[in-house]
């Protein structure tokens, strides 16, 4: 080994020094992102004590890359919101499915959305497409069957994943809303995964429609095997159907995605208690009707309205806008689904 590249190793191996510029990167951040980062830190640290072996080290290394490049392609979209297109990679382009598919996406940016796509050919080029310059791929490197589309943005938009788990993981994190066009067994394994995350409160409600051409007849077998065996068998609750909803229409369908978001803002848990951001407070009459409509929200106290909690503080963007808070077991989101349906439904 020649002496530059063993000092090249002796310096990658020195603990102390890569600590200091560590600590030296990190002092730029608030405390509580330094505390974030010093916990991935730490956490590289024990990998070097546990011996993991050389797969489950380079696999460790692969996910993190992937989430901190995919960090950095989004960053500059925050404010936009996004949906979620998913669909079948074999439609072709001659196909009515394919066309409903473009001009929802097309549709989609007229109202100021991006699309995000699963970046490959079929139902997910057909949203690349419609959305023109503003629609994300995100493509997952297969040996068969996928390759990135040509209506991406490559340099701007285009992010190659090795493992599906992270590439699922961006599908869904960054969506304000989903839009499932009939598919495969992809399209059923990630319709029922956002469908579990909603259900389970692990990923923040948003709207799911599932879409078709009218007489297409993909999604209404599904709907009837939920709510004939799976619901009457009682594997799902009947709250469980406000999740999802089934169009004809690319236009009926945005209608229902923004009405979502007329004065609903967003959520997040302080303990306990379920803070509701929202645009505009609720009167009190509309305020102690919700209390009476929703039991299984209301059994461990009160729907009040608040202004932003001290433990938001974190979050200054959001501080003006009004709240409601109530103390929620995360047991019933369905319930809390059409809640937020409620909310938009009142004249404010």
């Amino acid at each position: 080994m020649s002496t530059s590249k063993k000092g090249e190793k002796e310096k990658l191996l020195d603990w102390t020094e890569i600590e200091t510029q560590f600590k030296a990167l990190s002092a730029a951040h608030s405390p509580g992102k330094q505390r974030i980062l010093a916990d991935i830190f730490k956490s590289a640290l024990k990998l070097t004590q546990d011996s993991p072996g050389t797969l489950n080290l380079k696999i460790s290394s692969s996910v993190l890359k992937e989430l901190r490049y995919s960090f950095k392609k989004f960053a500059p979209y925050k404010s936009h919101p996004k949906i979620t297109i998913f669909g079948s990679a074999r439609v072709p382009a001659d196909k009515p499915l394919y066309r409903m598919a473009k001009d929802f996406a097309t549709q989609a940016v007229k109202r100021n959305y991006m699309i995000i796509t699963g970046g490959g050919p079929g139902i997910m080029a057909a949203g690349n497409e419609g959305a023109e310059k503003y629609g994300f791929g995100l493509n997952i490197r297969l040996p068969v069957e996928q390759s990135a589309n040509q209506f991406i943005d490559a340099e701007k938009l285009l992010i190659n994943y090795k493992y599906f788990f992270t590439r699922k993981l961006f599908l869904v994190k960054e969506a304000a809303a989903f839009a499932f066009f009939p598919g495969g067994f992809g399209t059923f394994d990630e319709a029922f995964e956002v469908l579990t995350l909603l259900q389970t409160g692990k990923s923040n409600l948003i709207p799911v429609v599932f879409m078709e051409p009218k007489g297409f007849g993909y999604w209404a077998p599904l709907v009837k095997f939920l709510e004939n065996v799976m619901l009457k068998k009682g594997f799902i609750s009947k709250s469980d159907k406000a999740l999802y909803k089934v169009f004809q229409s690319e236009e009926k369908a945005l209608d229902y995605i923004g009405h979502f978001y007329r004065n609903y803002h967003s959520m997040r848990f302080v303990g306990d208690q379920l803070v509701i951001r929202i645009k505009k407070q609720l009167d009190p009459q509309h305020l102690k009707k919700a209390n009476q409509l929703f039991p299984t929200l209301t059994h461990l106290g009160k729907i009040v309205a608040s202004p932003a909690l001290p433990e938001e503080e974190n979050e200054p963007e959001l501080s003006s806008l009004p709240r409601l808070v109530l103390p929620f077991d995360r047991k019933d989101f369905g319930s809390l689904r059409s809640f937020i349906d409620f909310i938009n439904d009142c004249e404010v």
